[in-house]
């Protein structure tokens, strides 16, 4: 089932997720699907190169000065782009405190976190300086140089595969995917927004910056068809209230019956309105199974 809401618990295993094996400290680093429990348990497998959806075309811009930050390093990675971002921590969990101890971490050094396709990025204020001497000097990590400003590491994990760390004054990028992340965030590799505005458009409807999710498809508990995209934004991971934009294909999706279906996602609904293509719907999250992150 997809949760649409993520506990203090699943905050951390998200986090612990990233630095999984960062660097040797877990043995948990290409189990992502695991540890969100937000997700829908896509692993980042299928084609990116699948065109298989029928992207309607909508007439907006990005003013990419006004838009949050996260919204730069988003890309379309797979065949849902999955991605969870939050700026709102729960009470007691701190990420800085999540990194081993020779990245030499302060806490409140972390503002916020994403994670699309098993790529983390932590945005804040960091000592490149220090944080490169520290996790330089252990086992199984080599310089690779730098790159537009970060320091490009190369961490050989337990399975014996290697993946990127790139760390920079204000973010902290843990993925293979690193220099295009860079790219994207400084507008020299397209985003995920200019491939598809369908997502600027649902930035613009969702009415919360701080706990955003959002993806291509269906929502895994709900059984209606012709969605292009989602999301789901609330004040803080653990809001009593959320709200979510469901974006159909077309207009003629929309349908009556499929309203009534959309509103079981939320476990109260407090109000909803339809227009368009475009669903939203505010409420109480739903309810998460006993023993769920």
């Amino acid at each position: 089932m997809t949760h649409s809401r993520i506990t203090r618990r699943g905050v951390v295993a998200l986090i612990a997720a990233g630095l999984a094996g960062c660097t040797g400290s877990e043995e948990r680093e290409n189990d992502d699907s695991v540890d969100d429990p937000n997700g829908d348990g896509d692993d980042g497998t299928d084609d990116p190169t699948d065109d298989s959806r029928d992207a309607p075309q909508r007439d907006v811009d990005v003013d990419w000065d006004e838009a949050p930050a996260f919204r730069r390093w988003l890309l379309e990675t797979d065949v849902t782009s999955r991605f969870d971002y939050t700026a709102a921590f729960p009470d007691g969990v701190d990420p800085a405190e999540e990194f081993p101890a020779f990245f030499g971490m302060s806490a409140g050094d972390v503002d916020a976190h994403l994670i699309q396709t098993g790529t983390h990025v932590f945005f804040g204020s960091f000592d490149v300086e220090s944080i490169v001497d520290g996790v330089a000097a252990t086992d199984d990590v080599e310089m690779r140089g730098q790159y537009e400003g970060y320091t490009i590491l190369a961490e050989e994990l337990s399975n014996g595969s290697a993946r990127d760390i790139a760390v920079g004054s204000d973010a902290i990028v843990v993925g293979n995917d690193a220099e295009r992340r860079i790219d994207a965030s400084r507008g020299d590799e397209d985003r995920l927004e200019e491939v598809d505005p369908e997502f600027t458009h649902l930035f613009d409807e969702l009415p919360h910056e701080t706990t955003v999710t959002g993806q291509y498809g269906g929502v895994t508990h709900l059984d209606v068809d012709g969605i292009h995209c989602w999301g789901v934004s609330s004040e803080s991971p653990s809001a009593e209230t959320m709200t979510w934009v469901i974006i159909f294909e077309r207009e003629s999706d929309l349908t009556d019956a499929v309203a009534a279906d959309l509103e079981e996602i939320s476990g109260e609904v407090d109000e909803s309105s339809y227009d368009g293509r475009t669903a939203t719907i505010r409420g109480r999250p739903p309810e998460i199974p006993e023993g769920a992150p």
